[in-house]
């Protein structure tokens, strides 16, 4: 069974200093690095990394950024859907500074315009898949999907890092809902993020603290937290994205929200361990 991923695609740049950089100044990097990011790809990159069948629906466009990504995406043989004018540059390009052992990274980056083209035919395209990963971006391909698999009994899953206008549209489409610590439920004040969440549909929800403890809860009320393994981190750049591609790969397999949750902790933790956000494939 085929995880179908569908969002964002972006071109990163990354520099690893000695400290981040201060106005006016200058400095060198001790380690650079390129490649595609962006959140839905990372997680398709991850999921067929550790074995999945996948497919990513996203907008990559022209240019010499665009064509990289292709290159890239075909060496993980990860095939792909682009939604976006061919004719139009639309993959957004980031600059990441990350200082080793800090933990942290700071991200420069644009967002150019960025609307699929055509529709997708979501009843042909969800034939043979076994999860949808929605990243929360591209509505207008993420909510027709995510209704038509949940309708078909495909688990839907959501990288919520931040609620969008849209968001409300999609999750009452979702079966597994995985936010960050940032997300809040817009037009609630509900300081119960996982109760704001799960009142929007999602039977399952957590909450992921970078190194800190993941809480989960499901309906009918059971509850509980995971704590992801201690390691010295050396770049967290697309940490959650690699957690939320391994989570779709356990529960392809098989696992429970639970136990994929934990089983992806421990792949997310490992590839905090390198530079970028292949590192950790490359060296396995």
């Amino acid at each position: 069974m085929t995880i179908l991923c569908v969002g964002r695609a972006t071109f990163d740049l990354g520099y690893a200093c000695e400290a981040f950089p201060a106005e006016d100044g200058k400095i060198s990097a001790r380690h650079f690095w390129s490649g595609a990011g962006g959140s839905a790809l990372n997680g398709a990159v991850t999921a067929r990394a550790l074995g999945s069948e996948v497919r990513l629906l996203t907008l990559l466009g022209a240019g010499h950024f665009a064509d990289a990504v292709r290159g890239e995406l075909a060496r993980f043989a990860v095939p792909f859907a682009d939604f976006a004018n061919p004719d139009h540059e639309v993959l957004p390009v980031s600059s990441i500074v990350v200082v080793p052992g800090r933990g942290s990274r700071t991200v420069i980056d644009q967002q150019p315009p960025q609307r699929a083209t055509r529709a997708v035919a979501a009843a042909d395209v969800l034939d043979g898949v076994g999860v949808l990963y929605c990243d929360g971006f591209l509505p207008e391909l993420a909510v027709p999907l995510a209704q038509t698999a949940q309708a078909r009994g495909i688990p839907v899953v959501l990288d919520g890092g931040s609620w969008k206008p849209w968001t409300g549209d999609l999750i009452a489409h979702v079966d597994h809902a995985v936010v960050s610590e940032r997300f809040s439920v817009a037009g609630t004040g509900e300081t119960d993020v996982l109760a704001a969440v799960m009142a929007l549909g999602p039977a399952f929800a957590a909450i992921t603290r970078g190194p800190g403890p993941i809480t989960w809860r499901e309906r009918g009320g059971e509850a509980g937290h995971i704590d992801p393994p201690r390691i010295e981190a050396i770049d967290t750049l697309g940490a959650g994205d690699v957690f939320h591609g391994a989570t779709c790969h356990f529960l392809a397999h098989g696992r429970s929200p639970q136990r994929a949750l934990q089983e992806a902790s421990v792949v997310a933790a490992e590839s905090c361990r390198y530079y970028g956000t292949r590192g950790w494939i490359e060296r396995s």
